[in-house]
């Protein structure tokens, strides 16, 4: 075998890692974009604060870790692939490196997907929060005090609302709209475990209050889910909204929960 040849093969075998990887990575990003859309436009979202910034630290961060990566492959590359190409032109295999590799391979392979898959559902999950973040300033306007991301025992309470008319533990869940049906029943499939998760957790808000206040409170669960046109079949449990329909549904809630009040001499 030729020298040229020995060095072509050596490289392609030092970065069939890095083809592996965004191999995967462009798949899953493809079958995306191809059959999911977001519920909600990020560009059209309120910024949080210091959003630009937010950015800039995470440009800089990925620009780091990129440049730690290309450090450690501008020293080990060239050893790397003078080593392989003197084992190719001796035709001496190292068979436990080649199963070694392949192993790294697959397992990089599924590790990729596993994680650009969870990446999908989170960027899902983080739009939506933000989306409805964005719909509950305009209660905060009405005067009612909104706090997120608000830890109890072992979850997080999405978005919490207090107001005149009573407490309103809001659970927010992103959806994707497939390019083939934009219509909310789901389309695709059926569920109950997002109306049973907003009851329990807005169980857990009421009897944390009132441990903390001494007074019976009693919160209400209200299921949101952002970019979806909800229509009720039979009368819910609790309100199942867009996040559009937020303000005015809460705003107009009138006496929906009831707090009994200890009058103290």
């Amino acid at each position: 075998m030729t020298e040229l040849a020995a060095n072509l093969i050596s490289i392609a075998v030092l970065l069939s890692g890095m083809f592996v990887v965004m191999s995967v990575a462009w798949l899953i990003l493809k079958r995306r974009d191809l059959t999911l859309d977001l519920p909600v436009d990020r560009d059209q979202l309120i910024r949080i604060p210091a959003y630009g910034l937010q950015q800039q630290i995470q440009d800089l961060q990925m620009d780091v870790i990129g440049a730690l990566v290309i450090a450690v492959m501008v020293v080990a590359f060239p050893f790397a692939t003078d080593s392989l190409r003197a084992h190719i032109i001796q035709e001496d295999v190292p068979w436990l490196f080649i199963f070694t590799i392949v192993i790294g391979l697959i397992y990089s392979g599924c590790k990729t997907w596993k994680a650009f898959t969870q990446l999908t559902k989170l960027r899902l999950g983080h739009t939506a929060e933000i989306a409805t973040a964005n719909e509950l300033i305009g209660l905060q306007a009405l005067g009612y005090q909104v706090f997120h991301d608000v830890q109890a025992e072992s979850f997080y309470i999405d978005h919490l609302a207090i107001g005149k008319n009573g407490v309103f533990a809001i659970e927010t869940k992103g959806r994707h709209k497939r390019t083939k049906d934009n219509r909310l029943c789901f389309p695709s499939w059926q569920e109950t475990k997002p109306i049973e998760q907003a009851s329990r957790q807005a169980k857990w808000v009421g009897n944390w209050l009132t441990k903390a206040s001494g007074v019976k409170v009693n919160a209400m669960p209200v299921l949101v889910f952002p970019g979806w046109y909800v229509t009720n079949q039979s009368r819910p449990p609790f309100p199942i909204l867009n996040h559009k329909q937020l303000v005015k549904t809460l705003g107009n809630c009138e006496q929906v929960l009831q707090f009994r009040y200890r009058a103290r001499f």
